[in-house]
């Protein structure tokens, strides 16, 4: 979400973080060097650093959940390779949209990432997983009505928006203005104001009740209905509709069109990243002749099994098969290690 069209330094998905800013708390939790206190940088480390980008890596792992989240892990998104790191990238978190309005959503989505309000939309359907923390974010909650609903990627998101008589509360930090929840005290759900903002017209902060018909749990604005969207955010309030009603009541017109605006956002700024393709080899098994002898596989014309000097790896790095042994690479480097890897 730094993508910015319009700027020399335009960044996207480099797999450049600032990690010492604000706006990316927690994210030193999951990313770090000790692999018993973050076992997805060791994955990466260990097995995937060889053979593909940091970049290519955060995206393949966040298709690969959203995957195994949806029903019946119904959505496989497309993945494109190719993507090329960046150490640097100091204007990043500056351009990562404010939780405050959806001025903030135009700014991020549409103004500099090049997106549409319909993509914008899509893209914020994905808060339907997780929770907000208030150490990291400031903001507590699920999106969605129960932990166990905030694991599963589906429309839910939508649904909780337009049903529920969410009410504005104060936080305790000066991240925003406020929040949004229903229900008691205690209920540990939450919206952002650019949550709300999609389907309702919050712009100028008056209090009210995005669902008078619901019980706000505030006399103060239990009878004032939120206006909705349609005069300010037209396309948006049309996409927020489409998406929670769907194709039959399931999650198809959502599926569809974040699946479009995820490709966006993933590939924004790279002009020719390259095709999935399986260049792994069918291992040879031993075949009957017409006279019912075996044939064994032959390794090549001349028989020989050698290792090579050195080769190349998907990055670019020049490395050997000592590297290989010690890495326990030879899954994937085989061919070039063959008497290292026992492969003869």
């Amino acid at each position: 979400m730094d993508f910015d069209i319009n700027a020399s330094d335009q960044l996207g998905s480099d797999g450049c973080l600032e990690f010492s800013h604000p706006a990316n708390a927690g994210l030193p939790d999951l990313w770090c060097d000790n692999p018993t206190d973050c076992p997805f940088k060791a994955l990466y480390d260990d097995v995937y650093s060889a053979a593909m980008s940091r970049a290519d890596f955060w995206v393949a792992a966040a298709n690969a959940v959203i995957k195994i989240t949806s029903p019946n892990q119904s959505l496989d998104l497309t993945f494109r390779s190719g993507r090329i790191d960046s150490d640097n990238c100091p204007n990043s978190s500056g351009r990562l949209p404010e939780p405050a309005a959806c001025d903030d959503v135009e700014g991020a989505f549409i103004t500099r990432m090049g997106l549409t309000w319909t993509d914008a939309v899509a893209l914020l359907g994905a808060h339907t997983l997780g929770r907000g923390d208030q150490n990291f974010s400031g903001h507590p909650g699920t999106w969605v009505q129960s932990d166990e609903e905030s694991t599963i990627f589906d429309k839910q998101f939508y649904e909780e928006v337009l049903n529920r008589g969410w009410r504005p509360r104060q936080t305790d930090t000066d991240v925003a203005d406020n929040d949004w929840t229903w229900g008691g005290r205690n209920r540990g759900v939450m919206m952002l104001n650019t949550d709300i903002c999609l389907r309702y017209d919050i712009d100028d902060g008056s209090p009210c009740c995005t669902n008078t018909n619901q019980d706000c749990r505030d006399n103060s604005v239990q009878n004032i209905q939120c206006d909705d969207s349609s005069d300010v955010r037209p396309e948006a309030f049309a996409a927020f509709n489409e998406f929670v009603a769907g194709n039959r009541g399931d999650n198809d017109a959502f599926f569809s069109a974040f699946s479009s605006a995820w490709v966006k956002a993933t590939e924004n700024g790279y002009d020719s990243l390259l095709d999935l393709v399986n260049i792994c080899e069918e291992t040879l098994e031993p075949t009957l002749n017409p006279t019912g002898v075996i044939v064994e596989p032959t390794l090549n014309p001349t028989g020989i099994c050698s290792d090579v000097d050195s080769f190349i790896d998907m990055k670019g790095r020049t490395r050997d098969c000592a590297w290989v042994e010690d890495k326990d690479k030879c899954r994937k480097f085989s061919d070039e290690c063959p008497v290292t890897c026992n492969a003869c």
